[in-house]
C-alpha cells in the first residue's frame, strides 16, 4: 500500500445573480485547480487538498458564464444522442436519413449480415445477441465510410489539384477530421451518418490543408471554392453533430 490518502468527493454548489451552479468536488494530491464539464453536462471540480472552500467557490463563480455555456451545450448534446438497443424499428442514420431497424432471425445463416434497403436497415442474424449485432453494424458503417470517403476525397482532390498520401478512417471523440504534414487525412467514420454535403465539407476542409496547413483567409478561400455553403455545414456540425453517435446499452 502506498499510504497516500484517497481522493475525497463531495457535492457542493455556489450561487450568483443568475442562479445556482452545482458541482462535484474532488480533493486530491495535485497542484492546480481545474474545472471540467462531463458528457451529461455535470460540473466537475478537481482541487488540491490545501485549497480552501472559499477559493474553490471564487474560481467557480469566476468561470460561471463559461460553465453555464459549456454545461448547457453538453446537456443539449446528450439529449440528441441515440442509444441503440437493437429493438425492431429503432432508427439508424445513414447519409442523413433515419432507417428503422429490421432484425431478421435466421438460424440457417452462417454469420450476421447487414444491408440497407430503401426503407430499412436490416440485420440478418443466426443469433439475437446485442454485442454480435453491434460488431456487425459497426463494421458495416466503417466499411461504407471508408469507401465513400475515399471516393469523395479522390473527386475533390482532383478539383483541388491535391491528393493525400493516405486516408485513414478513425473514431475520434472530438474531431471530425485532421490532416498532418505527411499528407495523411484522418476522417471520423461517424460522418457516414451525416448528410452527404456535411461529409463532403469535412473531406474538403481536410484536403484544403494540403494547400494551407492553417486556417488563414487563403485556406478558407480554397474551402469556399469547393464548398460555397461551408459556413452552414460548420453550423450543422455544431448544432447536430451530437446525433452522430453509436452508443449501445
Amino acid at each position: 500500500m502506498s499510504g497516500r490518502p484517497e481522493a475525497s468527493v463531495i457535492s457542493d454548489f455556489v450561487t450568483d445573480a443568475a442562479g445556482r451552479i452545482d458541482f462535484e468536488l474532488t480533493r486530491m494530491d495535485r497542484k492546480t485547480l481545474s474545472i471540467h464539464i462531463g458528457d451529461e453536462g455535470q460540473v466537475i471540480v478537481r482541487a488540491p487538498r490545501f485549497v480552501t472552500r472559499e477559493q474553490i467557490a471564487a474560481m467557480v463563480l469566476k468561470k460561471a458564464d463559461w460553465i453555464r455555456e459549456k454545461s448547457g451545450a453538453a446537456k443539449a448534446a446528450a439529449k440528441m444522442k441515440i442509444i441503440h438497443r437493437f429493438a425492431q424499428g429503432e432508427p439508424f442514420y445513414y447519409l442523413g436519413k433515419a432507417y428503422p431497424l429490421h432484425v431478421q432471425y435466421d438460424a440457417n445463416v452462417r454469420r450476421v449480415c447487414v444491408f440497407l434497403n430503401t426503407d430499412s436497415l436490416t440485420i440478418q442474424t443466426p443469433v439475437v445477441d446485442m454485442e454480435t449485432m453491434k460488431a456487425a453494424v459497426l463494421l458495416w458503417y466503417r466499411e461504407n465510410a471508408a469507401k465513400l470517403v475515399c471516393r469523395r476525397a479522390m473527386h475533390y482532390g482532383g478539383l483541388l489539384g491535391e491528393q493525400p498520401a493516405r486516408i485513414l478512417i478513425r473514431e475520434q471523440k472530438s474531431r471530425w477530421g485532421s490532416c498532418n504534414s505527411r499528407r495523411e487525412l484522418r476522417l471520423n467514420w461517424k460522418l457516414i451518418m451525416a448528410p452527404l454535403k456535411i461529409l463532403d465539407y469535412v473531406v474538403i476542409h481536410e484536403l484544403c490543408h494540403l494547400k494551407e496547413m492553417n486556417h488563414s483567409p487563403r485556406f478558407w478561400a480554397h474551402v469556399a471554392r469547393l464548398c460555397p455553403d461551408y459556413k452552414q455545414c460548420r453550423k450543422w456540425l455544431r448544432d447536430y453533430g451530437a446525433m452522430l453517435t453509436f452508443e449501445v446499452k
